[in-house]
């Protein structure tokens, strides 16, 4: 009888959990509890890089695992964020808002496909130290940034519909354009023994930041990685 290896399971399981999470996000926003469905939102983020992370430690790649984070990552960071953005935002637009979302999860769809499709094709879909348009998890926390500015006080996203519409199928254009984007997944970062320290306070201050300033971190971090895109792909092409 073959031998069942457990470890096989274990990063199905995390992408499973983050679909979990999805599915809860989804739920809270119906109930309007718009923080509690995004903080879900964030774990399946972490449950996504957990189980790419888990899958290389243990050496148990398998094609029925990268069928399943696609499908994951397209309720959690396409299906998800839609819901909730119409949900907390763009409601007030009505059908506008409807197609905005809509061509959003359309994208996230679209650029899912592409990359499984890559994937089976051998065809790179990457390259080191860049994606190719925006990864679907950033673009959904790129297109959360109006709700999340709204828990700040900065209602600009309820207060100019249009432009928060247009601000939607911006972001999820992106997702399937072939700009290069910073990927520090691509990257084979080594720390040095004497940096060891150094990593630790940093990460300590994050862990502390989120905890004690999670919206802010939030809005600030996505900001800046919006900023970032031209920056990429002009160190991109400068390059080659």
């Amino acid at each position: 009888m073959r031998k069942i290896d457990v470890r096989s399971f274990i990063p199905n399981l995390i992408t499973l959990t983050g679909l979990c999470f999805g599915l809860s996000s989804i739920r809270f926003a119906f109930f309007e509890e718009y923080k509690a469905s995004l903080i879900c939102i964030l774990i399946a983020g972490v449950c996504d890089a957990l189980d790419g992370l888990f899958s290389r430690i243990l050496k148990t790649q398998s094609e029925l695992g990268a069928e399943l984070d696609s499908l994951a990552d397209f309720l959690s960071f396409g299906v998800a964020p839609g819901i909730l953005l119409y949900l907390g935002v763009l409601s007030g637009l009505e059908i506008w808002g409807y197609v905005a979302v809509t061509a959003y999860i359309l994208f996230a769809c679209i650029r899912l496909a592409v990359f499984n499709l890559s994937q089976s094709k051998g065809m790179q879909s990457s390259y080191r130290g860049y994606f190719m348009g925006v990864p679907t998890p950033a673009g959904a926390g790129l297109v959360l940034l109006p709700l999340i500015h709204s828990f700040l006080g900065f209602n600009w996203g309820t207060e100019y519909l249009h432009a928060a519409a247009i601000y939607t199928g911006i972001i999820g254009a992106l997702m399937v354009s072939g700009m290069p984007t910073f990927s520090l997944k691509q990257l084979n970062l080594v720390i040095e023994r004497r940096y060891y320290l150094r990593f630790f306070i940093l990460f300590v201050l994050i862990v502390l930041l989120i905890i004690n300033f999670l919206w802010q971190f939030i809005s600030v971090a996505g900001v800046l990685y919006f900023l970032s895109l031209p920056v990429s792909a002009f160190v991109y092409y400068k390059s080659k």
